[in-house]
């Protein structure tokens, strides 16, 4: 009887005990939370895609040391990007956006990219950087349409990253397949007060529908780069927020704009 009274003992002694010990464990090892290091401004408004507008915004927030958040045209109109390394326009349609933005909020972005900031435009934010067929915006990059329609058509296309593009964006070798949805087909224009940009990847295979000239898309630049007063301005024709395992392409193109 003493033995199985000692045995009961021991017994509810570590049950009644083993909340404390889980307790102190858990206590001992807190989790450690990663600074932020990059904040990128994410426009969700008239024109904006919300498909492409989430998808980078759950890219960003899922990878670690980055942090985005959606912003408004009045928002940016008020001053709202002095709180971010980078601002992302993403696809949809880039007459609605700059529309959307409008003459304050463009004043707005101009100051933003003079003063450090970094800017991507991934297919209609591509449109946008360059001069806007319906006013007299853009030009945040040396490049300008090819002429032509520019109602290509949609399609995975091949693209092939130059050696600084294996740089900024991973050492990928041969040909890249991403989603393309009527990006911007490019060629260096002729401003005096912008530099010549740079090509971090190119077109090596085309869709050319509804009468859109042929071979203009081939060896055009998919992703390029300029200057813009201390600034940066990267435009991205195709689509790696949805393009599965290009996910990545994102918080590495955040990083370039941001230049730190």
């Amino acid at each position: 009887m003493k033995n199985w009274l000692g045995i009961v003992s021991a017994f509810l002694f570590f049950a009644i005990g083993l909340p404390e010990i889980q307790t102190f464990a858990q206590d001992a090892a807190p989790s450690k939370k990663i600074a932020v290091a990059y904040r990128a401004a994410i426009f969700r408004d008239s024109g904006a895609s919300d498909t492409c507008a989430l998808a980078s915004l759950q890219i960003l927030n899922n990878t670690a040391g980055f942090e985005a958040k959606y912003v408004s045209a009045q928002e940016i109109r008020d001053g709202i990007l002095k709180d971010f390394d980078v601002v992302l326009f993403p696809g949809g349609s880039g007459s609605g956006e700059s529309k959307a933005l409008g003459d304050e909020g463009w004043v707005e972005l101009r100051k933003f990219l003079n003063d450090g900031g970094g800017y991507i435009g991934t297919c209609a934010g591509a449109y946008m950087a360059l001069v806007n067929l319906s006013r007299d915006a853009g030009r945040l990059i040396n490049a300008e349409l090819q002429e032509g329609e520019w109602e290509r058509g949609e399609a995975i296309l091949d693209i092939e990253l130059t050696d600084e593009g294996r740089e900024v964006l991973g050492d990928i070798k041969g040909m890249i397949q991403i989603d393309y949805q009527n990006g911007p087909v490019v060629h260096p224009a002729n401003y005096k007060d912008l530099k010549p940009y740079s090509v971090l990847a190119y077109f090596r295979t085309e869709v050319a529908q509804n009468d859109a000239p042929k071979g203009v898309q081939v060896n055009s630049p998919a992703i390029a780069y300029g200057a813009y007063g201390k600034g940066r301005v990267i435009i991205c024709s195709p689509h790696p927020e949805l393009t599965p395992n290009l996910n990545n392409f994102v918080p590495r193109l955040v990083k370039f704009a941001a230049q730190k």
